[in-house]
């Protein structure tokens, strides 16, 4: 501080003035510190400089909130959200640059929502929590569906909260944030009162993710390993030329029918039983948006009464139902299963069952899929954007779902290399999408890099962003048996007209009821993201060659 002050640096001077107050707001000094984070804005504000001042703001309404002045803590976090936003839009349409710079403020979103909820200003908390929610998915979507940005004031806007937004909502929603273990728990019905309610989960405080912790042990403990399934493993390792070159096969035996344990008690007791007295469902099931690792929570196991589905926001789902019915296709169907992956530096073995399963969903709609070789990476894109319903069963990238196809021919080196055959989140983002429907059934296929604010980033939410109205994923490695059982009752409750959250519920309270594939692990996995559509299968033609 001193050097800049003696050269007459005055941007180093204030950056010096905030990096004071941070440490002083370290050693508990909060009036102290803030003081500081003063002389910085003052500095900042002269000087034009809308991050400098958005990272003041923050410090002021950090050490605010410490000393429980939430009522001014939240004024100075919401200017913190203005000059951030500033900043953000000139980041144009980077994808990246967008989601890491949301990530660097994420303690102003929710030090904003946080301080909302200590004054009650319930709602506001609300605006602000979903404010800061899937932001660049946002983004992607306005632009996709040509949507003019005033569909957004409806989030902005307190008087629109029951009169335009929240009475649109086509299901009862509950939309999350969390707190450490505890879950903040707004429930939103067509045409009533936003009800909030808060509950704990019983996890490891101590964790540094304690809520990604819990779940992780909820899934070990029914075994969602690929060796505990008989899974020809459609995983696919993240670097591509060191991945798994065989099948792996499960060594379980299977066991008759038993009733099981809900290792999943903790997320409904933490999230569920708080709002059950007031939830009241219609026909049209559940729609949760999840925040953080919530996200990979299996809601099917949590609950199994009803369909759920999520979305990654309130704002994204307003703005996918927003879109004409007719801008998505009503026909045509591209099946993917077993690309041919025997040229690689390290082959990836066949995928019998995945070929078995689509010539299977084939047969129902009376097409032909893409199967082999021909199930190459530039014939996959080139038929993207023109049909209704895309399934592909795949090998599947673990930490981002990307998927791994035949081979271009033509590559110039020895052996293909990764743009040559893995459909990557961008592959897909640039393709154009017009489909109701994706069903990812590939290992993982739901999983991603959990982004915070932005959720889930991989595969999914690369197809959400690229047009399509929703997708179908499964959260870890799939049993070929089982998946093949839910993907044939799937489609035929699809064809006999049903959305397709009740063809999965449907489907899943089969695999329950059946006495090979009743626990969890084989039919909790598949999980909906976004609309709840409907196939016109007797309009689905045929693919030609």
């Amino acid at each position: 501080m001193k050097i800049a002050i003696e050269i007459g640096d005055r941007a180093g001077e204030g950056r010096a003035y905030g990096n004071i107050g941070n440490v002083l707001h370290s050693l508990r000094y909060y009036q102290k510190a803030i003081e500081y984070h003063e002389k910085s804005l003052k500095i900042a504000k002269r000087n034009g400089e809308r991050d400098e001042e958005g990272n003041a703001y923050h410090g002021i309404g950090h050490g605010l909130f410490f000393l429980e002045q939430f009522k001014n803590a939240a004024d100075n976090f919401r200017c913190a959200v203005e000059a951030f936003t500033a900043v953000r839009s000139c980041l144009k349409s980077e994808d990246d640059w967008k989601i890491n710079f949301r990530e660097q403020y994420e303690t102003t979103y929710t030090g904003l929502w946080k301080s909302l909820l200590r004054i009650e200003k319930l709602d506001e908390a609300l605006l602000a929590a979903e404010e800061g929610r899937a932001q660049t998915l946002i983004d992607n979507l306005l632009i996709q569906y040509k949507l003019p940005a005033s569909l957004l004031a409806a989030t902005i806007d307190l008087k629109e909260i029951e009169s335009r937004f929240f009475t649109e909502l086509s299901s009862p929603t509950l939309f999350l944030a969390v707190d450490g273990l505890t879950i903040n728990i707004w429930l939103l019905s067509r045409g009533k009162k936003v009800i909030f309610r808060k509950g704990t989960l019983e996890g490891d405080r101590r964790e540094t993710y304690p809520v990604r912790a819990l779940l992780q042990n909820c899934l070990e403990k029914i075994q969602t390993e690929v060796s505990a399934v008989g899974c020809e493993d459609r995983t696919l390792d993240e670097l591509p030329f060191d991945c798994h070159s065989s099948r792996e096969e499960g060594g379980e035996v299977k066991k008759p029918f038993q009733s099981l344990d809900n290792h999943f008690k903790a997320f409904y007791d933490g999230i569920i039983r708080p709002i059950a007295d007031v939830l009241e469902l219609q026909d049209n099931g559940l729609v949760i948006v999840p925040d953080g690792a919530l996200s990979f929570t299996p809601w099917a196991a949590v609950i199994e009464s009803i369909r759920i589905r999520t979305v990654p926001s309130l704002t994204s789902h307003q703005l996918i139902l927003s879109v004409p019915d007719g801008h998505h296709k009503k026909t045509g169907a591209l099946l993917v299963g077993n690309p041919c992956l025997k040229e690689l530096k390290k082959p990836l073995g066949d995928l019998p069952c995945a070929q078995e399963e689509v010539e299977m969903i084939a047969s129902i709609l009376n097409t032909r899929p893409l199967t082999g070789r021909q199930a190459t990476k530039a014939e996959v894109i080139k038929r993207l954007s023109s049909v209704g319903l895309i399934h592909i069963a795949a090998h599947g990238n673990e930490r981002t779902g990307e998927i791994a196809l035949c081979p271009n021919p033509g590559w110039t080196s020895k052996f293909p290399q990764k743009k040559d055959f893995i459909l990557t989140m961008s592959d897909v983002q640039a393709a154009n999408l017009r489909a109701r429907l994706v069903v990812l059934s590939c290992c993982h296929s739901g999983r991603g890099r959990i982004s915070k604010g932005e959720g889930v980033v991989g595969i999914a939410r690369a197809f959400l962003a690229a047009g399509a109205r929703s997708v179908l994923v499964t959260l870890w490695a799939i049993d070929d048996e089982a998946t093949m059982v839910f993907m044939k009752s799937f489609y035929q409750h699809l064809k006999e007209g049903k959305t397709a959250s009740a063809a999965i519920h449907q489907s899943m309270k089969s695999l329950r009821e059946s006495e090979e594939f009743s626990k969890m692990r084989y039919w909790a996995p598949f999980q909906l993201i976004g609309d709840d559509v409907k196939i016109e299968f007797e309009a689905v033609d045929g693919v030609k060659e």
